[in-house]
């Protein structure tokens, strides 16, 4: 073979030679991008982030719910144990007023109040307050407590009180002492309930925001707290008597004076000066017109500015000879072009013998008309023992006028 031909045929074995095998590449294999990796790290701890917080205030959440829940539960309740302690102070204070009661009849009536109070002062114990408020609830169940102990005290009291009376139909001012005494036992347990109780739960809810209103429990209607004076609670000890003897020692009769007003006496009893016949009456002394307090002449025409806000200032005397209570007093107005409109009923709580007493009673615009004369008709409701009550009403003719700009 010519030796040019083996050069090149050297030569193309080298080119054509094959690769040896350290030379080979390797079949390269997918790679995951460079950050992919770290990312999804990222995000699956972002989720889980998210879901544990989430959690947290789902739980949050929840506990809060159960929280108001638990306030307002128990607020609830206990508005409830205070509502039905308001009504029998409502009972008790109408018992007291109600005009012709028996020494007997409140004696009755105060046993019915004790034991329904005795019924509310378990409820209140029975109660399961939450921690927030659960050192204020004993304050509740000692002002329940309070109204069992005050009534009980009282109905002894007056039981003694009434007693000693004897056949003079007067209390000695010694027992009146006595009963005012118990009384204020009363006045007490609204005080307990409104300072120790009620104004710190409040406080307590408005901290917490947590809406719920803790309702009001007055038992002792604001009228009789005068009676927590020994004076006062004798005249309505005597009222409540009527100057009539409670026990034997005589027979109860009626006679009409004059006037034709009832007259108490009993006969074949010891009795004292005022237990020989007691006189029962009122006496509608004058009605004036406020704003300005001008005097209402029944006998002709009283031109009156109007106002916003309008009452009847009506005075009222006892001209009997014994403590009456609750002397009521009604107006109605009445004018053409009108429907008849009766007034809210004024109300005059004790009215001593021979002392005269007030009662203001509102009114508006929207009660009269200006184009007519309207009358006002102002009647005093007459006293148990009383027959004669020409004295005790008063008819006006008012005219009323746009009061000047």
């Amino acid at each position: 073979m010519p030796a040019f031909l083996s050069f090149f045929d050297d030569d193309y074995e080298l080119d054509e030679a094959p690769p040896s095998r350290s030379a080979r590449k390797r079949p390269s294999m997918p790679s995951t991008p460079k950050g992919k990796g770290p990312q999804r790290l990222l995000v699956l701890v972002i989720g889980i982030l998210i879901v544990l917080v989430a959690g947290y205030f789902l739980v949050q959440r929840c506990q809060r719910d159960r929280e108001v829940s638990s306030y307002q539960s128990y607020v609830s309740q206990s508005n409830e144990v205070a509502k039905a302690s308001g009504t029998v102070g409502s009972e008790f204070s109408a018992a007291i007023l109600t005009a012709g009661q028996t020494p007997d009849g409140l004696d009755k009536s105060l046993t019915r109040e004790i034991q329904s109070q005795q019924q509310i002062a378990r409820n209140a114990a029975d109660l399961s307050a939450p921690d927030g408020v659960s050192s204020y609830k004993p304050f509740l169940v000692q002002s329940m407590q309070y109204r069992v102990s005050g009534l009980q005290g009282l109905q002894k009291a007056l039981r003694d009180a009434f007693t000693s009376a004897g056949t003079t139909g007067q209390v000695p001012l010694e027992q009146s002492a006595a009963v005012a005494a118990t009384f204020q036992r009363l006045i007490a347990s609204d005080v307990v309930y409104s300072d120790s109780y009620q104004e710190p739960v409040k406080q307590v809810l408005a901290q917490r925001s947590i809406n719920a209103t803790v309702e009001d429990s007055q038992f002792v209607d604001p009228k009789l707290i005068e009676f927590a004076a020994p004076q006062r609670m004798q005249s309505i000890l005597n009222a409540l008597l009527g100057g009539v003897p409670v026990d034997g020692g005589g027979t109860v009769v009626t006679s009409t004076d004059a006037e034709g007003n009832v007259i108490t006496s009993t006969e074949g009893a010891v009795t004292g000066d005022t237990g020989a016949g007691v006189l029962h009456g009122t006496t509608l002394i004058s009605t004036l017109f406020n704003p300005g307090g001008t005097q209402l002449d029944p006998a002709s025409v009283n031109e009156v500015d109007s106002a916003n806000d309008m009452s009847l200032a009506i005075t009222v005397q006892n001209s009997g000879d014994a403590t009456e209570v609750s002397v009521k007093v009604n107006v109605v107005l009445r004018a053409k072009g009108m429907d008849d409109r009766t007034l809210p009923t004024g109300e005059i709580t004790t009215l001593d013998p021979g002392a005269q007493g007030t009662v203001e009673i509102p009114f508006g615009l929207s009660d009269i008309v200006f184009d007519s004369v309207v009358t006002a008709k102002v009647t005093v409701e007459k006293v148990p023992g009383e027959q004669n009550i020409d004295n005790n009403i008063g008819v006006y003719q008012i005219q009323f006028r746009l009061k000047p700009a």
